[in-house]
Formats: C-alpha cells, sequence, structure tokens
C-alpha cells in the first residue's frame, strides 16, 4: 500500500482550509506532524531509508542547513521568537522532503501524487467558489476585499497561484500519457471550477502563473493528446469563464443573488460537459496513441509553431504593450486605479507598492550582505524605512527577502534545495515518465515565478506539495537501488529520538499560539482575568516570547497594577526589540507610572514613523507634566485592537 502518495495532496487539503497554514501555530503543528509520521517511518518501516540517495541527502542537507543558519539569526536580531517561527516552517519543509524521499521511488508514483494533489486543488476550488456563489448556503468569512476571492486560504494571490498550479496538473490528468480514463474525465472536469475561480480572484500573479504553468508544459511534454483534451475541456472552460466575467455583481461588491447562481450552474453545467465530452474523446486516444512521430518532425513542429507565434506577437505589436506594461510595473509613481470594478485590475500592470518593497529588501541586503538582519525582520525594516504608508510583513519576493534576512548563504541554501528537484526533473524528460517529470517542472517552475512577486513561501499549503514531491524525484529508483539492509534497533531508536527532538520546538510554539490565542479573543471581549490567564499559559509554555507580555501588560493595566504592567510591557520589549508596538506600549506603561515616557514614545515613532499612532502618542507625550501624559497615555489606542 504506497499511502503515502496521498500525503501531499491530504496536507496541501488540510493546510488549505487553514488559512494555508500562514499563522505560526498551524505551521508548528505541521512541523509536529511530519516529524512524528518520521519517527514511525524510521522506526516501524521494513527498510526506512530505501530512497535515501546522494541527491536526497544533498538537498535535505541544504534545506537542513538553510533551517540551521534560521535558528541561529536569532543570535544578531535578538528576536528569539521571530526566527523560531520561521524555522518552523523551514523545518516542516525539510521533513516534507525527507518524508516522501525515504520511500524508493517506483514507476508511475509521481503521477499518482500528482493526480492526487490536482483533485485537491479542485476540491479547494470548488469550495472557494460555493462560498462566493452561495454565500447564504455556505457562509464564510470574505476577508478585508469581498470582491475578491479568497476563501479559504484568507488571500486572494495565494488562491490565485494555487488554481493556476491546480491548472498545471488538471490538464496534465486529462492530456498526459498514462493517464486512466477516471483521472482524464476527472480533469477535464477540474478546468472549468479551477479556472472561474482563478478569474474570481482578480490575481494578475495567479493568471501569470498559470499561463507560465501551461505552456511550460505543454513545450516540455509536448502531450499527443493535448488537442482532444483542449477540444473537451477548452471551450467549456472558456465558457465558464466569460459567464463568470459578464457578472457584474461579482466584480463590483452589489452581489446579487440570481446572477451568482446562474455562474454556478453553467460551471457547474461545462464541468460536467467536459467530463462528457472527454470521456467521448477517450475513444480516440488509442489511436492517436499509435501514431508514431520522429524527433525531428516533432522539432520541426515545435519551431514552426513557435515561430508563427512569434510572427502573431509582433504583427499585433503585443512585445511594445509588455515594455509599456513593464515601465508602469517599475514605475513606483503608478498606483492601482479603483474603479470599483476588479475587472479593471486584469488590464493595469501597476506593481502596488511592490517595487518600494524590494527596494527596502535591496537596501537591507547591502547593509548587512553575510547575515541579513535575522529571520523574520524584514516587516521591522519597512516599518522603519519605507516612503508609502503600506502595512506588509513581507517583501512580496522570497527571493529578495531571503538576501535581506538571511543574507547570501541563505539564499544559496535555498537555491540548492530547489533546484536540485528542478534538476532532476529535468534531466529524466527523456525518460519513459517525462510526461509527469514535465508536469512537476511546469508546475513548480509556475509557484517558483510567483513566489518571486509575493509571500507564498509564508503560505505552506502552496510549498509543502512542492517539497514532498521533489523528495520523490530526488529518491532513489527501488528498479536500480540495490536493497537496503534493515536498520537495527539501535539505530532506528536514535532516529526517531532525533527526530522527536526536532519537533520539540514547534511543540512548544503550538501550546504557547493556543494559550495566546485564547486570551487574546478574552481580552477583546473585556474579560482581563482569562486574558491573564491565557498569556501567563503562553509565557509557561514559550517564555522567549513577546506578545504574551504584551497581552499581560495591557490587562494590568487597565487593573491599575502599574508596576506590573510597566515590568510586563519592559519583557516585551526585550524579546523583540525593534517592533514599535512594544516601545509605543512601554511609554504608556510609563506614563501610567509617572516616569518618563518620551524616550520611549521617541523610539515607537522612529521605528514606524509613519503610523498615525506613533506620532499621536509621542506628540501626545511631549506636552505637560506626568499628570497630563497619564491622563495622554490612558487614551491611547492598543495596537493589536
Amino acid at each position: 500500500m504506497r499511502w503515502h502518495l496521498a500525503l501531499p495532496a491530504v496536507l496541501t487539503l488540510a493546510l488549505s482550509f487553514r488559512a494555508g497554514g500562514f499563522f505560526a501555530g498551524t505551521t508548528a503543528l505541521l512541523a509536529v506532524v511530519l516529524a512524528v509520521l518520521l519517527v514511525l517511518r524510521v522506526t516501524l518501516g521494513q527498510t526506512p531509508f530505501a530512497g535515501w540517495s546522494p541527491a536526497l541527502a544533498a538537498a535535505a542537507g541544504a534545506l537542513g542547513l538553510l533551517t540551521t543558519w534560521t535558528l541561529l539569526s536569532a543570535l544578531w536580531s535578538d528576536a528569539p521568537f521571530r526566527a523560531l517561527s520561521e524555522f518552523d516552517r523551514t523545518l516542516a519543509y525539510t521533513l516534507a522532503l525527507c518524508l516522501m524521499g525515504t520511500f524508493a521511488r517506483r514507476s508511475g508514483d509521481l503521477d499518482r501524487a500528482l493526480q492526487a494533489l490536482a483533485a485537491a486543488f479542485a476540491v479547494v476550488a470548488a469550495a472557494a467558489l460555493l462560498t462566493r456563489l452561495f454565500p447564504e448556503a455556505f457562509p464564510a468569512d470574505a476577508g478585508k476585499e469581498p470582491d475578491r476571492l479568497a476563501f479559504p486560504l484568507t488571500y486572494w494571490n495565494a488562491l490565485g497561484v494555487l488554481c493556476g498550479v491546480g491548472i498545471t496538473l488538471a490538464l496534465h490528468c486529462t492530456a498526459g500519457a498514462r493517464q486512466s480514463v477516471p483521472a482524464r474525465v476527472l480533469g477535464a472536469g477540474a478546468l472549468p471550477v479551477l479556472a472561474t475561480v482563478l478569474y474570481l480572484t482578480f490575481s494578475r500573479g495567479g493568471l501569470v502563473a498559470a499561463a507560465i504553468g501551461v505552456v511550460l508544459y505543454v513545450a516540455l511534454a509536448h502531450p499527443r493528446r493535448l488537442a482532444l483534451a483542449l477540444l473537451a475541456a477548452g471551450v467549456p472552460t472558456a465558457i465558464a469563464v466569460m459567464r463568470a466575467y459578464a457578472a457584474d455583481g461579482l466584480a463590483t461588491g452589489e452581489f446579487i443573488a440570481d446572477e451568482a447562481q446562474q455562474v454556478g450552474v453553467v460551471t457547474a453545467a461545462c464541468s460536467l460537459g467536459a467530463m462528457a465530452l472527454r470521456a467521448f474523446c477517450c475513444l480516440a486516444d488509442v489511436r492517436i496513441d499509435r501514431v508514431r512521430v520522429s524527433p525531428l518532425a516533432l522539432r520541426t513542429a515545435l519551431v514552426c509553431t513557435a515561430a508563427v507565434t512569434g510572427a502573431v506577437l509582433l504583427a499585433t505589436g503585443v512585445p511594445q504593450q509588455l515594455d509599456d506594461q513593464r515601465r508602469e510595473f517599475f514605475d513606483i509613481r503608478s498606483r492601482l486605479e479603483g474603479t470599483g470594478d476588479q475587472r479593471d485590475r486584469l488590464s493595469q500592470a501597476a506593481a502596488n507598492g511592490r517595487v518600494q518593497h524590494w527596494e527596502v529588501a535591496r537596501a537591507v541586503f547591502q547593509a548587512n550582505s553575510l547575515t541579513g538582519t535575522g529571520a523574520g525582520t524584514f516587516r521591522l525594516e519597512w516599518e522603519r524605512e519605507r516612503d508609502i504608508p503600506l502595512n506588509v510583513a513581507d517583501a512580496h519576493s522570497l527571493y529578495l527577502e531571503m538576501l535581506a534576512e538571511l543574507g547570501g548563504p541563505g539564499l544559496l541554501l535555498l537555491a540548492i534545495a530547489i533546484l536540485l528537484p528542478l534538476g532532476i526533473a529535468a534531466w529524466r524528460l527523456r525518460g519513459a515518465e517525462h510526461h509527469a517529470h514535465a508536469a512537476f517542472l511546469a508546475a513548480s517552475v509556475a509557484l517558483l515565478v510567483h513566489t518571486g512577486i509575493d509571500w507564498d513561501w509564508e503560505m505552506p499549503a502552496l510549498f509543502v506539495w512542492f517539497f514532498a514531491t521533489g523528495g520523490m524525484v530526488c529518491a532513489a529508483s527501488s528498479a536500480t537501488s540495490r536493497v537496503p539492509s534493515r536498520p537495527g534497533r539501535v539505530a532506528r531508536v536514535v532516529a526517531g529520538l532525533g527526530c522527536l527532538l526536532l519537533a520539540a520546538a514547534p511543540a512548544t510554539v503550538v501550546a504557547s499560539q493556543a494559550a495566546l490565542d485564547r486570551g487574546t479573543r478574552a481580552f477583546r471581549a473585556a474579560d482581563c482575568t482569562r486574558a491573564v490567564d491565557g498569556a501567563l499559559d503562553s509565557i509557561s509554555a514559550l517564555p522567549s516570547r513577546p506578545e504574551p507580555y504584551e497581552l499581560l501588560g495591557y490587562c494590568n493595566l487597565r487593573a491599575r497594577r502599574l508596576e506590573l504592567g510597566l515590568a510586563a510591557m519592559q519583557a516585551s520589549l526585550v524579546r523583540d526589540p525593534d517592533n514599535w508596538e512594544y516601545a509605543y506600549g512601554l511609554a504608556v506603561a510609563q506614563a501610567l507610572n509617572r516616569v518618563d515616557p518620551r524616550p520611549a514614545a521617541a523610539l515607537a515613532f522612529r521605528l514606524n514613523p509613519l503610523d498615525v499612532r506613533t506620532r499621536e502618542l509621542r506628540d501626545a507625550l511631549q506636552r505637560g507634566g506626568p499628570g497630563r501624559r497619564a491622563r495622554a497615555a490612558a487614551r491611547a489606542r492598543i495596537p493589536f485592537q
């Protein structure tokens, strides 16, 4: 039973419905689960290292060193919990790579794993579509921009790239070689749903990722069944997207139930129609598979197709249009024009602040090229150096953020871990399973290009599948590798204990996050008794974390336990000294304790000069004596409320 082939899909599905795995508690829980699975694998498996290979060792070693470098960065960032949160995520990716790589690679394994992934992406897309078209029957939090579909990942661009990768894999399922009839039929049925959801995210990056994935898959796999697949699924997919595009209420926020229901009916009909057409076309697949095309004829056809496509693009002025859009994208003065219709954003190329994010990341790297400023610290650098009032936590580019936070060594280790599976997959394009490896390559490149312009790395739902299937690609083949000897009991116990030791740090984060969430909910409900209990439990689980001290501080200040509140605020700032929120809280506590708060207020302003709250507090505390400052502090806004 090859149960592990479904693991990437199961993890992706579970994480997608937990906000993509973005939050610290979910990421840590993922690392714990993978560590436990690896313990079970090495202690109970008959040949737990059957798939271990030099390529897997190199990729796992690079990712493991990156994980270690991430944790060590706490030494120079003085923000241990930020480093620990990033450590948990990178550890989870490392464990996914190692776990899947321990299984010897067999013919057809990668195909089956990709089929399961395509199904998982389709399920996520279907759930998202139901919440958008039938919100009364399937209620969900619409997020900050209700016009843009974001559920269940809670971020529209993340859902967009997920659908883009899903479209690539669904196309492989319906057009690739060695696909069973059910896979071909279901793959065709998934395309209208995935494409409609991709459109409803209004994600320009997601559309680009989908285009890259599809074009690259066709170019690398050149599947013979492509024409039949497009005939069966292409037209229904286009009809579904066109109907969604025509629904004004889905793009403007003026939701019209009848209109949305019509879109749902059309999408369902297109999905069923695509499956029916693809089932009928399966009769012709056998004949197409028998056709023999010489490599020379295939190369000639590809060259001719590329030449004709290039000529058409030149004749229609596409290169000039692309150059104009490039200029608009990198023009820091350009902004997306808010017309109230989300469809208009699809024709605009403004970067929407990304260029400024990248400039700050580049400047930070130039100042700290060897070590960076420490894992998880880009938000702090952005708040201090930004020139636009836009709040972000990430650089919207994995590669630039890696340079800014972990320096050149961090990016080098990341590149090794990413490029090794891609290189092996590219090498195997000449083999019998070239379609599966082409699909893996196309989907991976689509994701990796998109992560250069967004924060996909922080969404494990988007990356855990890549490292899991990457481990499969790097694993040794069961057909060519010698049968490994079974490890002894001592070796199994030592390996298992090592895996459990790795799970210790993320386990503390899981416990701490659960308690902190409980305390934060109580604080917002004005129940400081329960909030204090939650904060103390969070501190007990993970003393290096600053947030529970901040929560404890505000609760003590509310209860007029002023000295305890001051001590708690000081403790929070010590644990994250470059975070304006904790300097702000310290200034409030000092003012209430009749201690001079002006240095702390000035520090909060320096750390985040464009935030109106830091400016208001600094100005309010500069005037009058201790009594007036205490009254001003009592009226100060709490940052996390």
